[in-house]
Formats: C-alpha cells, sequence, structure tokens
C-alpha cells in the first residue's frame, strides 16, 4: 500500500474528485457495492479516519443538525476501542450530500445499532472493508475501459487511491475553501495545530498572497477610477510608466 499523500495540491484534488465521482455514478458500485459507495461519500465528505467510520453508530449521526459524533473506532483486530486521541472525540459538521446518502444507505440497509453491517449482520470490519474498497477501485476501472470502448479511444488508468487520500481531500478542499487551521484541526481530530500544520502547511496561502488578496479585496472599488491594469505600460527602473 502507498504511504499516505501529505495534502493535495490542487491538480491532485481535481483527480481525487472526480474518481469519487465517477465511482459514484458508476451503476454496477451503485448496485453491488452500495455499501463502499455511501462509505467513500462520506470519507471524503467528512475527513474521518476509516476506522471512525467503521466505529459508528446509526445514533451517532444528527440528521437534523447535520453532524456525526465520533465517539469510538473499530481497531485492525475488529474490536472496537476509544478515538485515537482526546482530541479525535469531536462532532464533525456535513453537508446534505453525506446525510442523503447516508438516509439512502440506512433505507436500503436498516441497522439498529452499527452505521455499516455486513451482510451477516455483523458489524464491517477493517479486512472486509479493504476487500470493498479494492472491489470498487476494479469496478470503477472497468466502467472507464468499457467506455473507452465505445468511445474508440484509449482507456485511461486510474489514479491509485488508498482509503486515506479520501481525508486528506477532505482536509484540502477545506483550506482551499477559506478554513483555518483550528477548523480542519477540529474536523480530522488531530491532536494539536501544529500536526494539522505539518501535513497541510503548504496548502495554506502564505503571508505575501494573503496580503495581496486583502489590500486588492479593500482596494477592489479602486481599480475603475484607475484604469485598468492594461492601461499602464510598465518599463525598466527608471523610466516612467
Amino acid at each position: 500500500m502507498s504511504p499516505p499523500l501529505e495534502g493535495l495540491d490542487v491538480d491532485s484534488r481535481r483527480l481525487v474528485q472526480e474518481a469519487v465521482e465517477a465511482f459514484c455514478e458508476t451503476r454496477d458500485a451503485r448496485d453491488r457495492l452500495h455499501r463502499a459507495v455511501v462509505a467513500v461519500v462520506m470519507l471524503a465528505g467528512s475527513g474521518l479516519r476509516i476506522g471512525e467510520l467503521l466505529g459508528l453508530k446509526v445514533s451517532d449521526i444528527d440528521f437534523k443538525a447535520g453532524s456525526i459524533r465520533v465517539e469510538r473506532q473499530r481497531l485492525q483486530s475488529g474490536k472496537v476501542g476509544p478515538p485515537k486521541t482526546a482530541k479525535s472525540r469531536r462532532t464533525v459538521p456535513v453537508g446534505e450530500i453525506v446525510t442523503d446518502a447516508l438516509l439512502g444507505h440506512l433505507a436500503a440497509r436498516p441497522s439498529a445499532e452499527w452505521l455499516f453491517t455486513m451482510e451477516e449482520g455483523e458489524p464491517l470490519n477493517c479486512r472486509r472493508w479493504k476487500t470493498e474498497w479494492n472491489c470498487a477501485r476494479r469496478a470503477l476501472q472497468a466502467e472507464e475501459n468499457k467506455a473507452a470502448g465505445r468511445e474508440g479511444r484509449k482507456s485511461v488508468e486510474l489514479p491509485h487511491m488508498v482509503t486515506h487520500d479520501l481525508r486528506h481531500f477532505c482536509a484540502s478542499a477545506l483550506i482551499a475553501g477559506g478554513a483555518s487551521v483550528k477548523q480542519v484541526q477540529m474536523v480530522l481530530g488531530h491532536a494539536s495545530a501544529v500536526i494539522t500544520l505539518r501535513i497541510y502547511a503548504h496548502l495554506w496561502p502564505g503571508e505575501e498572497d494573503r496580503t495581496r488578496s486583502v489590500m486588492d479585496a479593500v482596494l477592489g472599488g479602486l481599480r475603475t477610477g484607475c484604469g485598468q491594469v492594461g492601461d499602464v505600460t510598465s518599463e525598466t527602473a527608471g523610466q516612467t510608466a
């Protein structure tokens, strides 16, 4: 398994987003791998660790408030343990896309306790999830191969993704949308903001970029009065513009 990405740049985030969207639109994935599709949407939209997702109970979802309460995680052994750190015990806000996916999931697979269960009724474990994740990735690649054949083009090899990439996708999207360090830390459940910065600092705009953006916003109304940039010819130092 490849190591987790240290945050996603714009191009990488776009690739992950396209892969998630294509995956969710794949008929085979919706029919045979409905549970995996919902989990992918949830991971991308909440930033949860896979163990946290597998440890969720139906009662942890507040559909009215649009939030998920993380109280536990499912370990590799299949047993349930406390969250990774004290800060990992948290309430994560989620949007309607995530809650709608969960409502559809529970309508198709009703459960009185665990949010994600296997056909036998037992809670979904890490080993079974890895199998479903790999099956989903193969289904998506097969769908792309079929589409390429119909369109008479060369098939595109989809980017290699591990489950943790969806967590990085969520963090990177939040940063791109203007979220603060503390907000990203809260959503991801990092023990401290230092950890968040160590992983994602390169994605936040630098001080110089921030200064330019702030001043452009403040002085934006002067653009018309001062003329467009194209109206001014800048030349070398010592010459007039």
